[in-house]
């Protein structure tokens, strides 16, 4: 196994998944979306994850839209696939076949569903990590899987060299620190609730997998510049405005459904989400004062 940890510490994108009208997956929109975001900057991405709807898909689909992102991207962007599942055996298929499309790293949450002990999470990790010959990051989001992340697990999980890093998306800032602390410096901690991005960097975070994202990348890409120059003031001023935008598109009746909006309504229709998760409409009224609102902040903060 061969990799450089520095290429995982980018503004990474939680890659939304297209939908044709007829609700199949739509792989050339995935191509075309998977070089909007290269082309406004973004180097990094997140694939089939939670923003993915990678639950929402079985594994063929999960394995075309991999496919897809791997034959587009070639090495021009680092791509993290997202393999958990509720079965070990299908989390480990998807693993193996990450690796052979040229992924740069796999990732999981634990099993769902079920609200297994630690031994049992261990147990799905550790053999997800034998499937594939790549670094391998813990997905910790409490809130959805009902598991979180202990320091002793962690502990544990640290002695599998392809165990890099964590995912960070429980909702308390000093998870990141404590993560950091057990990991190590080489181990990459990524913030995950994108209200608290510069909260998290400040924490020790060495970069964001955000849902919110490819919705306005440019302000992540300048959060994260200001935040390398050491213009904190200006950065928290970023992401004060940043964090309303948030709480705007969270009050749809769906997140996903408004930031496939947002990219719409910024020149490329990638349809909806899939049932149950709501769609937006790219004509409704807030959505289309928060795109001017997210433009207009992007102009002006240009020079900053």
């Amino acid at each position: 196994m061969d990799y450089t940890i520095d290429r995982f510490k980018n503004v990474t994108v939680a890659l939304n998944t297209p939908f044709k009208e007829n609700g199949d997956v739509d792989l050339d929109t995935t191509r075309k979306l998977v070089n909007y975001l290269y082309n406004k900057g973004i180097k990094s991405l997140y694939v089939c994850g939670s923003t993915g709807e990678g639950f929402l898909l079985d594994n063929e689909e999960r394995k075309a839209v991999v496919e897809a992102v791997c034959e587009e991207v070639k090495d021009k962007m680092t791509i993290i696939v997202h393999v958990g599942c509720a079965s070990t055996k299908h989390a480990c298929e998807l693993a193996s076949h990450a690796e052979k499309c040229g992924a740069h790293a796999t990732s999981a949450v634990p099993s769902v569903y079920y609200r297994l002990g630690e031994e049992s999470v261990y147990t799905h990790w550790t053999e997800i990590t034998k499937a594939a010959d790549l670094p391998f990051l813990i997905y910790n989001i409490p809130q959805l899987t009902g598991f979180n992340l202990s320091d002793n697990l962690l502990r544990k999980m640290c002695e599998n060299p392809k165990v890099i890093g964590v995912k960070c998306s429980s909702d308390p800032a000093h998870d990141i620190a404590r993560f950091k602390a057990i990991g190590g410096e080489d181990f990459i901690v990524f913030n995950g609730p994108d209200e608290q991005y510069l909260a998290g960097r400040i924490m020790g975070a060495d970069a964001g997998i955000g849902g919110t994202y490819a919705g306005m990348p440019e302000l992540y890409l300048k959060l994260e510049e200001l935040i390398q120059r050491n213009e904190f003031d200006k950065a928290k001023k970023l992401q004060n405005i940043m964090l309303q935008y948030v709480y705007r598109m969270c009050s749809f009746g769906s997140l996903y459904g408004c930031v496939k909006s947002l990219i719409k309504l910024d020149g490329l229709d990638i349809g909806v989400p899939r049932l149950p998760f709501l769609p937006v409409k790219s004509e409704d009224e807030r959505l289309i004062e928060l795109y001017k609102d997210i433009q207009n902040t992007i102009i002006e903060t240009r020079s900053w």
